[in-house]
């Protein structure tokens, strides 16, 4: 579905989505490695550090397709209130590597 060109595309918001979720699997793997955290995500807690890894970076790689495609140029809100919803958590949880990077070097 595609609006009016008076909304914004989604693309800053997959590019948002792309960062924010390599830079939560780089972290996570670091973190996990390390011994300073656990995954907390049940889903994934059961997977290999580097297995986490590797399932961020293929997602990434795969959003990162979608902006060749004509799924960039939707305009519909639903997409781009979806892709805010993603960025926001992913947002939260980066504060939460944040904060456990500031311990480790306190």
């Amino acid at each position: 579905m595609i609006a009016t060109e008076s909304q914004p595309s989604i693309k800053n918001h997959v590019y948002a989505l792309i960062v924010l979720n390599m830079l939560d699997g780089i972290l996570t793997y670091i973190g996990i490695t390390s011994g300073f955290i656990t995954e907390g995500n049940p889903l994934l807690s059961a997977l290999s550090p580097l297995t986490i890894l590797m399932g961020k970076l293929l997602l990434s790689l795969c959003l990162y397709g979608l902006l060749f495609t004509s799924f960039a140029s939707i305009r519909s809100r639903l997409w781009r209130y979806g892709l805010i919803a993603a960025n926001s958590l992913y947002s939260m949880i980066l504060l939460l590597h944040l904060l456990w990077l500031y311990l480790l070097l306190l």
